[in-house]
């Protein structure tokens, strides 16, 4: 799996500790501050269009309380970015919301609980053990969002 991961200075010591942790299990990642942090607007606008234009997998955004670099991915047309501050919200942001990039605050997530959320985020599997109807919905309004975006932004 190909992870793109950007932070600002208030998220770079926590997404160094989750790209090592990623890196020793295979993941092939690619970071865009790797030796000094950008702004969180940057970090956020590389890692939402890496994910966009399908070149990644999955990405991992870090700034202060993770609010900035959520807001920014989420401009983005099929970029679903999600917030998280707990093992259960990073879970449950892949398999309920199917979102493909994991937003975290380096004030507030501590680089093993960071560790642990990345981990369970990149292992979770969409509708995988959701009840089977309430799977069909979650389906049903995610492919609704999907056609809802083109017609919100033009070609991407």
């Amino acid at each position: 799996m190909k992870i793109i991961m950007g932070a600002d200075p208030a998220g770079f010591e926590l997404k160094n500790a989750i790209k090592e942790d990623l890196l020793k299990k295979g993941y092939e990642i690619t970071d865009v501050d790797p030796d000094t942090p950008v702004l969180f607007q940057d970090a956020a606008v590389a890692v939402a269009r890496g994910v966009q234009s399908r070149e990644y997998d999955r990405g991992i955004a870090i700034c202060g309380t993770g609010m900035g670099v959520s807001i920014i991915c989420n401009k983005h047309r099929g970029v679903y970015a999600a917030l998280c501050e707990s093992l259960y919200q990073a879970r449950r942001a892949k398999t309920v919301n199917n979102t493909n990039v994991l937003c975290m605050g380096g004030f507030i997530i501590g680089k093993e609980m960071g560790i642990e959320m990345a981990n369970a985020w990149l292992e979770a599997e969409h509708l995988k053990g959701l009840d089977p109807e309430m799977a069909k919905r979650v389906e049903k309004e995610y492919d609704e969002l999907v056609e809802f975006e083109k017609t919100v932004y033009p070609e991407a």
